[in-house]
């Protein structure tokens, strides 16, 4: 054995003996957490669909902003199939009776939930229905996208547009699925299950944002477009860092609600005991997560995403979407 092969194994013992450690603190029990789901459900079966979900984002990601066209027609394809997919999962929802039935209300603005998730079904099918017609555009197109890893003075580079749409369209996922989890009554079989997946996705969210505030760091951000007026530019800049502090505070407030509230946290099938002794402040958290929170990000992302509408299509400043996505 030749030492590259010597050192590549000793790589790979270590890293191996680290990820057990790190397992065996964190986990409490070594029972799965889907014991109770159905006799013949595959065991962890939640954390598979969470995993299915985050590697389909960075699927849609990395394809969007390959060089060439239709490959990244192909992820515009995906991006589509994925908001059918949330349809389907509403669908699914729907048969549960949850939506129907939810628990208890905690405040009035519970009563708007249902309401809520159908709109935002809605705009979900909308969204996949017009992302099939950007395909036929993209198709029409023989050009290259040329792009180099890091940032350039007009536009974002390779790294951070994927991790922008990863976290982009992760973000998305939760707002609907998100309301769900919080109308699912205490009883309900896949109440845990569904939890498993929802906080995964939540920690993986907030290690993503992470990652980009440290890359913005290292390589510097484009300048705002030159087209927009000074009003636009501080508002452009207000939405940004606002929709930077809501990806880091929403995560951060749901775990506190669910330490103070008494419940476990899931990276997959790894279940972590809250750290926080059980205290009524899970109310307090739980208005900012569940209330304040989820009606600051409907306000800040649609006006985020229909101002960048508005410069594309009704102002022509083509480098304002260019800027992420071409």
């Amino acid at each position: 054995m030749n030492p590259s092969h010597q050192h590549a194994l000793k790589v790979v013992a270590k890293t191996s003996a680290t990820i057990a450690l790190v397992s065996t603190t964190l986990s409490t029990h070594a029972e799965p957490v889907s014991q109770l789901t159905p006799a013949g459900w595959l065991p962890h079966f939640e954390s598979m669909i969470a995993l299915a979900i985050v590697v389909t984002a960075a699927l849609i990601a990395t394809l969007l902003n390959h060089p060439q066209p239709k490959t990244r027609a192909a992820g515009t394809v995906l991006a589509a199939l994925s908001c059918f997919g949330l349809v389907a999962w509403f669908v699914a929802a729907l048969s549960t009776g949850v939506i129907a039935e939810p628990k208890a209300f905690q405040v009035p603005m519970d009563g708007a939930k249902p309401a809520l998730l159908w709109i935002q079904i809605v705009l979900a099918f909308a969204g996949g229905v017009a992302l099939l017609f950007t395909v036929k555009q993209q198709l029409k197109t023989s050009s290259e996208l040329k792009l180099s890893h890091a940032n350039e003075a007009e536009r974002y580079g390779r790294t951070s547009r994927i991790l922008h749409w990863t976290t982009a369209i992760l973000f998305i996922f939760m707002i609907p699925t998100g309301i769900f989890s919080s109308m699912i009554p205490e009883d309900a079989w896949f109440r845990t299950e569904y939890n498993v997946v929802h906080k995964t996705i939540g920690f993986i969210l907030f290690a993503l944002v992470v990652v980009r505030l440290i890359w913005n760091r290292r390589s510097k951000r484009p300048r705002l477009s030159k087209a927009l007026k000074p009003s636009e530019r501080t508002l452009a800049h207000i939405a940004h860092i606002m929709l930077y502090g809501l990806m880091l505070a929403l995560p951060i407030t749901g775990y506190l609600m669910t330490s103070f509230h008494g419940y476990s946290s899931y990276f997959f099938f790894i279940e972590m005991e809250p750290f926080l002794p059980e205290s009524k402040a899970y109310i307090v958290w739980g208005l900012f997560h569940k209330y304040l929170l989820q009606y600051v990000i409907y306000i800040v992302l649609g006006s985020h995403i229909l101002g960048s509408l508005k410069h594309h299509f009704v102002d022509k400043h083509k480098d304002a979407l260019g800027r992420m996505v071409s």
